[in-house]
């Protein structure tokens, strides 16, 4: 009986005992192979959560900064702009810093480098926002000096092109969704795009979306991005001849619908005086604008001069701020008066 009973003993009671240690220790090695599997999605984790907070504490120490350079920024155009009666030129301290890279501010763990911008020395694309019961001849006007700007500063463009874009600016303003002029474009045209989109029929909100306007394609925008702006809900033009770039003579050109020549505006912008003209009376005594007003045009576009004027309220900040290896491009526009400062747009910049 007891030779049955050991007969019948299972095989692994039975194993060698070298066998038995072969099982644990593959066992053991299982085991170490998953702890460190374990361990190593862990510390990706972990390391994952500390970048994220650091970056989000990086995030909000630039938003901080930011508000910040407003501040400065609105501090010091109020004050030089209070102190010259609403007068903006290039040599006060907000244009000279700006010149160049632009002014840096260290901070604590970083630095804001940014400049100002007049935005009253280029032209405002919402001023060809009229609604259906203003003036007709006034946007006569506007369309014909966006044209004029449009021939002037893109390489090689055609004046059916030209026609297009500014008719359908105008479009994409009114409040209507009917086609207006011969070479307009609504919500119909854009709609059957392979990526459709609706007319806004409504103030630009920022100067990039001229990029969806008919006819303009990347390499128009990119040429005449550096002389249109917007400003927003605010369909005036007034253009600053102090702080007009050198480099920009076209603007003139097109403002005074040629009356001023480009050989002409870009003598005047070279031979100004430096700290600016104290009243547009004060700048007409200067030969070109003199020459310019003078000149007639079609009696139902205006004056030469009507758009020119030598203050300014509107102003746009373009900074780029860093927090440790975090960079964060943002972009402001302020409205200054006398009284009072505001905040009228905030948005992030180009890198």
């Amino acid at each position: 009986m007891l030779r049955q009973r050991l007969k019948q003993t299972p095989q692994f009671l039975s194993a060698r005992p070298s066998q038995q240690r072969g099982v644990a220790l593959l066992m053991v090695l299982l085991v170490i192979a998953l702890v460190t599997v374990l361990a190593v999605s862990l510390s990706g984790r972990s390391h994952s959560a500390v970048q994220r907070t650091i970056n989000l504490t990086a995030a909000e120490q630039a938003y901080w900064y930011w508000l910040s350079s407003e501040d400065i920024a609105r501090e010091l155009l109020q004050t030089e702009l209070s102190d010259n009666n609403g007068v903006a030129h290039l040599q006060q301290m907000w244009a000279l810093q700006s010149a160049g890279d632009g002014m840096v501010f260290p901070v604590e763990g970083g630095a804001i480098q940014g400049k100002i911008k007049d935005l009253h020395s280029c032209f405002n694309l919402n001023s060809l926002a009229f609604g259906a019961n203003e003036d007709d001849a006034l946007l006569l006007r506007r369309k014909a000096q966006l044209r004029q700007l449009l021939l002037a500063v893109v390489d090689d463009i055609d004046a059916y092109t030209a026609d297009v874009i500014v008719d359908s600016v105008a479009d994409w303003l009114d409040e209507d969704s009917d086609i207006g002029g011969s070479y307009g474009s609504e919500s119909v045209d854009y709609l059957s795009l392979p990526f459709p989109y609706n007319a806004a029929n409504a103030y630009f909100a920022h100067v990039s979306e001229l990029r969806l306007i008919r006819g303009v394609s990347a390499t128009i925008y990119q040429q005449i991005r550096p002389y249109v702006c917007v400003l927003p809900r605010d369909n005036s033009l007034r253009i600053n001849v102090n702080t007009v770039s050198r480099e920009q003579p076209e603007l003139l050109e097109a403002v005074t619908l040629g009356a001023m020549n480009r050989a002409d505006a870009a003598s005047f912008l070279a031979t100004r005086r430096q700290d600016g003209y104290d009243s547009l009376d004060d700048a007409r005594n200067h030969g070109a604008l003199s020459d310019a007003a003078g000149r007639e045009l079609d009696p139902n576009l205006g004056g030469p001069l009507d758009d020119l004027d030598v203050t300014s309220k509107y102003f746009q900040i373009n900074a780029t701020i860093g927090v440790g290896d975090f960079t964060l491009p943002v972009e402001s526009q302020l409205l200054i008066t006398r009284s009072a400062t505001a905040v009228i747009y905030r948005g992030l910049g180009e890198p």
